[in-house]
């Protein structure tokens, strides 16, 4: 067989014994049921930002209540008028919670009754409606025009904006955010997972059998394969529910999402899993204890929350600025700074071209290197490798003979 037969092969075998596990079934399922659960309760519970009020008018009240209802309109809250020829009736309902609030009375012997709490918005407008009213009838009784009063009002401060906060924009990059989240922590624990799988047949023996038929090149890069293709497939089962449950709840649409994002997002974790995963097999190599892999894959995880804090501190609040520009085109860092950028809108295509190649090109050392360290630690069994040692060069510097 040749080589890619042969990493096919031990591909296909680590998917499928690792898909079928319980570990996964059940990750899966609580990862799912816990994202599931929290857009539902930002959608239904949390998320006021479609509130309705159902507020009833009495007697003279009932005059005021189309204004009422048109400004508070513009300050993004909806009333349902419900007009009422009993006080009595209003508070009944206003007591049994079918009624938010009861206005009555006229002028400045305007009422409103709630039932514990009332709303702020709500409050503003119906004064600001009231007092406009009190004006017009003074203005009227001292035979001043109160269309010619209002017209000299009829102004609004001018704002300018030294830095002006784009909306979309901030909804775009926390989306960016989410995925840059999503790599973060997949290639952490995936990562992890391929160097804990890599000392378990190191410490079983198993690898010196599986090394008298393959090289070990192919082992470790099959293993990556396959554990790489069960993570896609959780990433791709979890990322497809939010994004369902996400559009059905309205907390975000199809077009602000931006079908670049989804396929960057695709793109970034196989790129940046293929890089990190070479490292941590290099390092799960190196040992002999699964106890020592959290030590020994430090320095690899330490670089991706590296890259995770400069996205959180660097790329979020400004992904157009040149350090952020500079961040994206380091490979190490590039699968979990780019996505922000891209988000945002604000990453060229050739500049995305170009950071790519240069990921591709790492990962292409990183197999030369790491297929190095592999083969020279995974059948030393015992204490650590050193590093010297696992690279093939002796003390003075020599490749070992």
């Amino acid at each position: 067989m040749n080589s890619q037969a042969l990493i096919r092969v031990i591909a296909t075998r680590e998917f499928m014994t690792r898909i079928r596990t319980r570990v996964f079934v059940i990750t899966t399922a609580l990862t799912v049921i816990a994202i599931g659960g929290y857009i539902l309760l930002q959608a239904y519970v949390f998320n006021t930002s479609t509130s309705s009020l159902e507020v009833g008018f009495v007697g003279a009240a009932q005059s005021i209540s189309a204004p009422v209802r048109a400004e508070a309109a513009g300050f993004g809250e909806t009333i349902n008028v419900r007009p009422y020829t009993s006080a009595a009736a209003g508070k009944a309902d206003v007591q049994s919670g079918t009624l938010d609030a009861l206005v009555s009375g006229s002028g400045a012997g305007t009422t409103m009754m709630v039932q514990s709490k009332v709303n702020l918005t709500l409050e503003t407008v119906l004064n600001d409606v009231v007092r406009g009213r009190v004006l017009d009838q003074y203005l009227t009784k001292h035979r001043l025009p109160p269309s010619d009063v209002d017209g000299q009002l009829a102004f609004s401060v001018s704002v300018n904006e030294l830095s002006p906060v784009n909306a979309a924009r901030v909804e775009q990059i926390v989306i960016g955010l989410l995925v840059a989240g999503v790599l973060y922590v997949t290639m952490v624990i995936y990562g992890q997972l391929v160097a804990a799988g890599v000392i378990e047949e190191k410490s079983n023996r198993i690898v010196e059998i599986l090394l008298a038929t393959v090289r070990p090149w192919q082992l470790m890069l099959g293993k990556i394969t396959g554990i790489g293709l069960v993570a896609l497939v959780q990433v791709v089962l979890i990322a497809g529910v939010a994004l369902v449950l996400a559009s059905a709840t309205k907390l975000v649409s199809i077009p602000t999402l931006g079908i670049d994002v989804v396929i960057s997002g695709v793109v970034w974790f196989v790129l940046g899993y293929l890089m990190y995963a070479l490292l941590y097999a290099a390092a799960g190599s190196m040992v002999s204890r699964q106890e020592d892999v959290a030590s020994v894959a430090l320095p690899v995880t330490l670089m991706l929350v590296a890259g995770w804090i400069i996205a959180l501190t660097v790329a979020a609040p400004d992904p157009g600025s040149p350090a952020t520009s500079v961040f994206s085109f380091i490979p190490l860092f590039s699968p979990v700074i780019m996505p922000v950028r891209i988000a945002a809108g604000l990453a060229p295509f050739w500049q995305v071209a170009i950071s790519v190649v240069l990921v591709i090109a790492t990962i292409y050392i990183l197999v030369a290197i790491a297929g190095r360290i592999y083969r020279n630690s995974v059948l030393r069994i015992g204490g650590r490798v050193k590093l010297s040692d696992a690279l093939g060069l002796s003390s003075s510097g020599k490749p070992v003979v």
